[in-house]
């Protein structure tokens, strides 16, 4: 997990963003596992971390449904997501196998992070979160 934290940390330093254009949204079956078939468990400290940005997530999209959506709402999702994935990778203490399947969402959901400042980006950024999630409650014993 501490490799979690440092790429959290060192995504959220510098700025960087993982590219969400001309990139290919779904992961590989490589990067995403089963717990022998089924949803790996999630603990208290992911579930409600992931239930506060599926509910942001929620808000925001009401908000672009009644066309009173601002940028500062996507900076607010950006920043829920980004307090509560570095809370999650802080906080884990997953099994190997749980925890590198938990890393590619990781990666997705500070990349998404990142995407959201950028006005040109925040439907890309809408879409990748919806997937994101989707994706996460395949994985994992949460579902929204």
């Amino acid at each position: 997990m501490k490799v979690i934290t440092g790429l959290a940390l060192l995504v959220t330093l510098s700025g960087n963003s993982f590219a969400t254009e001309n990139k290919d949204h779904h992961q590989t079956s490589e990067s995403l596992s089963l717990n022998h078939g089924k949803r790996w468990e999630a603990d208290k400290v992911m579930k409600e971390n992931m239930q506060a940005i599926h509910d942001k997530l929620k808000t925001t999209n009401e908000l672009i449904k009644a066309n009173k959506i601002k940028q500062n709402d996507y900076l607010a999702l950006s920043d829920l997501i980004s307090s509560s994935a570095q809370s999650i990778a802080t906080n884990c203490k997953m099994e190997p196998k749980a925890d590198a399947t938990f890393h590619v969402i990781l990666e997705d959901l500070f990349s998404i992070t990142e995407s959201l400042k950028d006005p040109k980006k925040t439907k890309d950024s809408i879409n990748h979160l919806t997937h994101a999630l989707k994706t996460y409650s395949k994985y994992f014993d949460q579902t929204f």
